[in-house]
């Protein structure tokens, strides 16, 4: 009965500590939230602005969501300071200012966030940080990042538009992103090239891939999926607009129905995906989460 009371008297204790130690690291990623001010400036005022990056804004509740679901795992692990992790924070540190003599912003946006890991090891401790790693690393969808992808995204929709209707045998003129049909013109521009699409899918995939399965292989291949299908399917979508345009005689399709049917679309296609991926769904995550981070 003694041993039961120390022991539970100890539970509690380290709970406590725990507590403790949680609002020290919250304290603190504030703190360098304020401190980097610039940084977090510009990626909360990217997601006011653009649509395309407005799932920013639920990125940091869906990771402490995460952490939370594994608190049961957490109350077990030793953690403690490793100050180590102090001189990465220092080299994060240089690498902002860095960026910020150099005007290189999106630089200073990725050190501002690799900062927050590194703060959770150094005052957690890595074996810590490592059981959470998933819901940290997720805190990267929050950069607003991938205008980049834009032209080459552009590019495959339409070369894939103008593809699939050669297939079908309308005849097409082609002059970059622009092409014509017999009953109409057509161009693949910035709201066609299916950004908004993949960013999401990403995102919500790279979620639906933590919850449903524990092997990280499974995770990794849905995540790869969930690349790819937005990809094909948006290219598609495009080549589906076009035929209903077509075949209307451009009545249909070709105004803000377009932009509506776009996005049923790509609800369908993710309800597919993660249809199918259910299929290969791995039970007791819970018990395991805690051995595969």
């Amino acid at each position: 009965m003694k041993t039961m009371i120390l022991s539970e008297a100890s539970r509690t204790a380290s709970l406590k500590e725990l507590k403790e130690s949680s609002y020290i690291v919250l304290i603190v990623i504030v703190s360098i939230l304020f401190i980097f001010y610039e940084a977090t400036e510009s990626i909360v005022t990217t997601w006011i602005r653009s649509e395309t990056y407005a799932h920013g804004f639920i990125i940091f509740p869906f990771s402490m969501y995460m952490i939370w679901k594994k608190r049961a795992t957490l109350y077990d692990l030793a953690h403690y300071p490793e100050f180590k992790w102090l001189i990465v924070l220092g080299i994060l540190g240089f690498g902002w200012l860095l960026a910020s003599l150099s005007s290189v912003l999106v630089v200073k946006q990725f050190a501002l966030i690799s900062m927050i890991p590194v703060v959770v090891c150094a005052i957690m401790g890595f074996r810590f940080a490592w059981a959470i790693a998933f819901p940290l690393c997720y805190l990267f969808f929050a950069i607003p990042v991938g205008d980049s992808l834009i032209p080459p995204l552009i590019d495959f929709t339409a070369d894939f538009t103008v593809s699939a209707l050669q297939l079908t045998g309308i005849p097409v003129y082609r002059e970059g992103n622009f092409f014509s049909i017999p009953s109409g013109n057509w161009s693949v521009v910035e709201a066609c090239s299916g950004l908004r699409y993949l960013i999401a899918s990403v995102t919500l995939g790279t979620l639906y891939a933590y919850f449903t399965y524990n092997s990280w292989a499974k995770r990794l291949i849905f995540i790869i999926f969930s690349v790819i299908v937005p990809i094909l399917a948006n290219g598609l979508r495009a080549y589906l607009i076009v035929m209903t345009g077509h075949l209307s005689d451009m009545k249909l399709a070709v105004g803000v129905d377009h932009l509506i049917y776009g996005w049923v679309f790509f609800g369908f296609v993710m309800l597919l995906l993660f249809w199918v991926g259910s299929f290969w769904r791995e039970d007791e995550l819970e018990s395991q989460h805690g051995i595969q981070g």
